[in-house]
């Protein structure tokens, strides 16, 4: 069987400082049917040299000519695809090693068509404040086949984050035949202002089943350039600039059932996010059992966490848009969220007890992140892995330096 082709897009606007390491984790990956596109949504900067200089003949690079919003420029990318297996990452995140032959195994031995896996986080200097950014590393190493029904009430139940759906972004590879029969059911690939959220939910209701592995295939990367980063981090320090041109550069409407904040805005809330994409995709059917705008609200207001407040002020709106007691939505989400968090803080121990978690070692960008990462998941012993890890950073920095 031949290695099956995979198309890398890279959605990018002006972010030549991230995109250079984060191309490379693409460039660097040991396989050979892969095509590689960098959509340039019309950048001013040094976007178009950073892709001449990575000198790779996998590359494709594109460019929208016109200003599009994130969701356009995504559809504008896919829409060039026409075969294979499709993944998406931010221009500040990266793939890790050898990621797409594990993919082709994986492909391989199970004949799946949609493939999610962990992922490692790296906060970029910029964020951090530190010479040095945070890395942190899952260590599992599971494989299985999810039933999505059961994964999709659980994320809609506030169980269960939608990153654990099979997702086109950052470690979810998608077969193309899945992404045409959906939009050739709703005349778009996208139908919502958050493309990775959308995804998650449209195709869960394509599809029966996907493989779930928990070995990282991808770095989920947090540069000060990140629309996540902007929109729902509790920092006070946080850039404002990414979150300002994401709500003004003509999005797809947020559906007609939910509403945005009284100022205009979008609700700080990933569950919100969740819901509204879920509202979008209801023509693709295959519905959640229970899910109406009563439950929602509960589960909305019972998972805002530090953005309580915001969402407090939020869902008056909503309960009055739906007819509902505001007062008896606040009562059922207390009991909820008590309820949530348990088990999450559950989850977040089993997660913290089986990853490492660095932030003193020389990572200065997200190619020396997917070097690091992959040594710490190779190496035995904890510590000798970071010892081992420093001289092998260190000698990378050296080369860099001297190929500049």
């Amino acid at each position: 069987m031949t290695d099956p082709k995979i198309t890398v897009i890279i959605p990018t606007r002006e972010r030549c400082d991230v995109l250079e390491s984060s191309l490379r984790t693409a460039t660097s990956q040991d396989y050979e049917n892969l095509e590689i596109i960098v959509s340039d949504n019309c950048s001013g900067d040094d976007t178009p040299d950073v892709v001449r200089r990575a000198h790779d003949r996998r590359i494709r690079y594109l460019n929208t000519g016109k200003r599009l919003s994130m969701s356009h420029n995504w559809e504008f990318a896919l829409s060039h695809v026409d075969e294979g297996w499709v993944t998406f990452m931010g221009d500040d995140d990266g793939l890790m090693p050898a990621a797409l032959s594990s993919v082709a195994d994986i492909i391989r031995a199970t004949n799946a068509k949609a493939i999610r896996s962990s992922f490692c986080t790296y906060d970029w200097p910029m964020i951090t404040g530190n010479k040095h950014g945070q890395l942190i590393v899952p260590r599992t190493t599971r494989l299985e086949v999810r039933e999505t029904c059961r994964w999709l009430s659980r994320v809609m139940h506030g169980r269960a984050r939608y990153s654990q759906l099979p997702m086109i972004y950052n470690g979810g590879f998608i077969h193309t035949s899945i992404l045409k029969e959906i939009r050739a059911k709703t005349g778009s690939y996208f139908l919502s202002a958050s493309p990775d959220v959308y995804s998650a939910i449209a195709i869960s209701r394509s599809i029966d089943r996907y493989v779930y592995t928990g070995v990282p295939l991808a770095i989920s990367g947090t540069s000060g350039h990140s629309n996540g980063h902007s929109f729902f981090s509790a920092n006070k320090q946080r850039n404002e600039i990414p979150r300002t041109k994401f709500a003004n550069e003509g999005n797809i409407p947020f559906h007609a059932s939910v509403p945005l904040c009284v100022d205009g805005s979008y609700p700080l809330s990933l569950q919100v996010c969740a819901y509204e994409a879920y509202m979008q995709s209801e023509s693709l059917g295959n519905p959640v059992p229970g899910i109406n705008p009563a439950q929602q609200l509960e589960v909305i207001m019972a998972t805002a966490g530090k953005h309580r407040t915001s969402i407090a002020k939020w869902g008056e709106a909503f309960a009055e848009m739906h007819q509902l007691d505001y007062g008896t939505a606040q009562r059922s989400a207390e009991l909820k969220r008590y309820l949530l968090q348990s088990t999450a803080m559950i989850r977040k121990i089993f997660n913290a007890a089986n990853s490492v978690i660095t932030e003193t070692l020389p990572i200065s960008n997200i190619h020396e992140a997917s070097i690091a990462a992959a040594v710490i998941r190779s190496s035995p012993g904890r510590m000798d892995s970071l010892r081992f890890l420093a001289s092998r950073l260190a000698s990378l920095s050296k080369q860099l330096t001297q190929s500049d």
